[in-house]
């Protein structure tokens, strides 16, 4: 009888944990089910690790940019605009482009459903469609005005966040992939979207900040004047402009962009304050949304002596900066001094949403802002010239040069800004790898994306 009971338990406590072991596998599956589906591994979903049965992901303007067809995808018919979204949408067959939605979002596109307590697709030739933000013809006019040079450009809605263009150079067709991806120079990193990931010595963009450091915390600041003779010294070693500015303000050193005006600006303020401004308009953190994330942009001072330090003011220095970070700040200018955070999946079927815009803290004051704004407008109207943009659209910008060499003649070409448009509120930046002048090489790769816009609201689509 007592071998009968012991039994009875023995059977009864092995059931219990079959029984406990099943509820901990199924609300497992349950929490990590898409990260599961998304295992190139699991080849019964996805043939070939691929999205051979993929839902479809379209532009804002529902234009098809990938789909599937007959156990096959296929990306749009136009050989620029497969290149131009190639970091937003990803290669199927290749997995080295990540933070991309063919990635982020696999098992949406396949279609994959949690039945039952098992983690099944629903139907693998009925995935969901995504459609995206992004305009597939300001990405073609990006990609175009970038011609051969690595490079980024973003636009994205200082208002409501969405983002209508982020492209990156080098790419390639994801339709007809080249043999020498890994082995041509002219490829080199072209799996990154430097957009989010590229970490660029930012020059003369960085003077925003520097300037909004000193609005924040030096009372009168904008109306001090420097001499400016084309070099000082600062910390026993010069700090130089490219000419003799005579009498600045702060105005004019942003329009006409001052080093020595920073890079006093900068050591008056101290590291502290310097520091305290860099990282709450972005630094030394991530941004992320949708899924996606970027690189951290990185001011660092701690070891700087004061010349270093001044030319860190002037965005020089060890200071690293991604576009997206640029473009962020410009779009907190134009929006009161408070950035709204981007996103690039406008709706999913069968999960149809509308995204709230999400505002994160104030990086500045909103007196602050309305006076780089200012500045910014003034910049272009006194310096770049008005006309070098749509006559659409009112562009306030700062351009930037920034210096990647020991000997100063290797610079990358930087512009940031914004529209003060009600029906274009984009804020944007482009960078262009060993560009040069921002004057003279980064102002006409946004004005292509500004006069693409322009035709699109022509035609009478919006982007609100």
């Amino acid at each position: 009888m007592k071998k009968i009971r012991k039994r009875s338990f023995i059977v009864l406590l092995m059931t219990i944990a079959f029984f406990a072991g099943l509820v901990y596998h199924t609300v497992n599956i349950y929490i990590n089910a898409k990260e599961w589906v998304m295992k190139p591994q699991n080849l019964h979903l996805t043939a070939a690790g691929n999205l051979d049965h993929g839902g479809k992901i379209l532009d804002i303007n529902n234009v098809v940019l990938a789909q599937s067809i007959d156990g096959e995808r296929i990306y749009n018919d136009d050989e620029l605009v497969r290149k131009a979204c190639l970091h937003v949408v990803g290669d199927d067959k290749n997995s080295n482009i990540f933070n991309c939605i063919q990635e982020i979002y696999r098992a949406d596109l396949i279609g994959y459903d949690f039945t039952f307590g098992l983690g099944m697709p629903k139907d693998l030739r009925k995935g969901k469609d995504i459609r995206l933000t992004i305009d597939s013809n300001l990405q073609k006019a990006a990609l175009t005005a970038l011609g051969d040079k690595k490079g980024a450009v973003i636009f994205y809605n200082y208002k409501t966040g969405a983002v209508a263009c982020m492209v990156s150079t080098p790419t390639y067709d994801p339709q007809n992939r080249p043999n020498d991806l890994e082995s041509n120079e002219a490829y080199e990193g072209v799996y990154l979207n430097r957009a989010l990931w590229g970490q660029y010595t930012p020059g003369s963009t960085f003077k925003l900040v520097t300037a909004a450091a000193g609005l924040e915390n030096i009372r009168d600041i904008e109306n001090k004047v420097l001499q400016c003779k084309g070099a000082d010294i600062i910390g026993n070693e010069a700090i130089t402009c490219e000419f003799s500015m005579g009498t600045v303000n702060m105005r004019d050193a942003v329009c006409y962009s001052c080093n020595i005006y920073f890079g006093h600006l900068a050591t008056e303020l101290g590291k502290a304050r310097m520091f305290k401004q860099a990282e709450k308009m972005g630094f030394n953190s991530r941004i992320e949304f949708d899924g996606m994330e970027s690189a951290k942009s990185v001011y660092d001072v701690s070891e700087a002596d004061v010349n270093d330090f001044a030319w860190s003011g002037v965005g020089q220095y060890n200071t690293l900066e991604t576009p997206i970070n640029v473009a962020m700040i410009s779009a907190a200018i134009a929006n009161g001094g408070i950035p709204v955070t981007p996103y690039i999946v406008q709706s999913i079927t069968d999960n149809d949403f509308e995204h709230s815009s999400s505002f994160g803290n104030a990086i500045m004051s909103a007196e602050t802002a309305e006076k780089l704004s200012d500045y910014m407008d003034y910049a272009v109207e006194n310096n770049y010239g008005k006309y070098r943009f749509s006559s659409r659209f009112d562009v306030c910008a700062k351009t930037g040069t920034a210096e990647v060499s020991e000997d100063g003649q290797d610079a990358h070409a930087w512009i940031t800004g914004f529209c003060k448009d009600e029906d274009f509120p984009y804020a944007f930046a482009v960078v262009v790898e060993h560009g040069g002048s921002g004057y003279d090489n980064a102002i006409p790769v946004a004005a292509a994306v500004l006069s693409a816009a322009e035709e699109t609201l022509d035609s009478g689509m919006t982007y609100k």
